[in-house]
């Protein structure tokens, strides 16, 4: 079939490939198999362990009052500080402030965060918001180098 022969008279690569893949025998095809499968099986293991740690929730602290939401409930809530109302906005399993009194607008341009134990803090309106939950072991924080 594929038994063509170089100039040279050497056979060519294909060839040489499928005349190794004729000489497994059953304990060849079963040793690959049993690898397939136990590398199939720890990443889908490991991709399980990554998906989600449980439920987590948001806590938002300000100067006078505390609350505590559902991570995984969508929603807006306005809290109020010394120098205004600041938005902060739950959605998609991630927490994100849009808008702030400051005056540089730290706070909204943080951007959203998402992993147990990550905050933000919008320190002129004294305002602190913080996913509660146990951290995964493979969520690596993004300041890692």
């Amino acid at each position: 079939m594929n038994n063509r022969r170089l100039p040279n008279g050497t056979k060519t690569p294909i060839a040489g490939y499928l005349s190794a893949l004729t000489r497994l025998r059953l304990l060849d095809w079963l040793a690959i198999g049993a690898a397939i499968t136990i590398i199939v099986a720890v990443s889908l293991h490991a991709y399980a362990s990554v998906s989600d740690s449980g439920p987590r929730s948001v806590s938002i602290h300000t100067a006078s009052e505390s609350f505590e939401y559902p991570l995984s409930e969508d929603r807006t809530v306005t809290v109020s500080g010394p120098i205004g109302k600041t938005v902060v906005r739950i959605r998609a399993k991630q927490v994100r402030v849009l808008s702030d009194p400051g005056p540089q607008q730290i706070c909204v341009r943080q951007g959203a965060i998402s992993a147990a134990g990550a905050w933000l803090a919008c320190l002129p309106n004294r305002v602190f918001i913080k996913i509660n939950g146990e951290p995964s072991a493979a969520e690596v924080d993004a300041k890692t180098y």
